[in-house]
């Protein structure tokens, strides 16, 4: 299981997310999953303004799946939601290639220009 954080962290790596301290609230509490989870992040500056990205990986036990979740926001405004899916694979398939592959479908370009 000790292998399962490397295959998470360097997939993230790769796409530029990174886990910082301030997500740690969300990695506590449970935020956006009902079991424990760990979050990346990522900010984007756009025209119309900053889109945050917040990734997270819990393990939903009972039924042996990694859930793996999208929520993209502008916190700049009201109602900023941009996306917020979650997809799962289980356990047992559990590897670089999925992961790669579950979040290549999952998270989408920002669509609008950078400044």
């Amino acid at each position: 299981m000790l292998s399962g954080g490397g295959i998470i962290k360097s997939a993230m790596e790769r796409r530029g997310y990174r886990h910082q301290r301030a997500e740690d609230q969300f990695s506590v509490r449970g935020e956006y999953a009902r079991n424990l989870q760990f979050v990346y992040s990522k900010e984007t500056s756009t025209k119309t303004g900053l889109v945050v990205d917040l990734i997270y990986f819990s393990v939903d036990i009972h039924s042996e799946k990694l859930v793996i979740g999208l929520y993209r926001e502008n916190p700049e405004i009201d109602n900023g939601v941009y996306i917020n899916t979650s997809r799962a694979i289980s356990l047992r398939k559990f590897n670089e290639e999925e992961v790669g592959q579950i979040l290549d479908k999952m998270i989408p370009p920002v669509k609008d220009k950078f400044k």
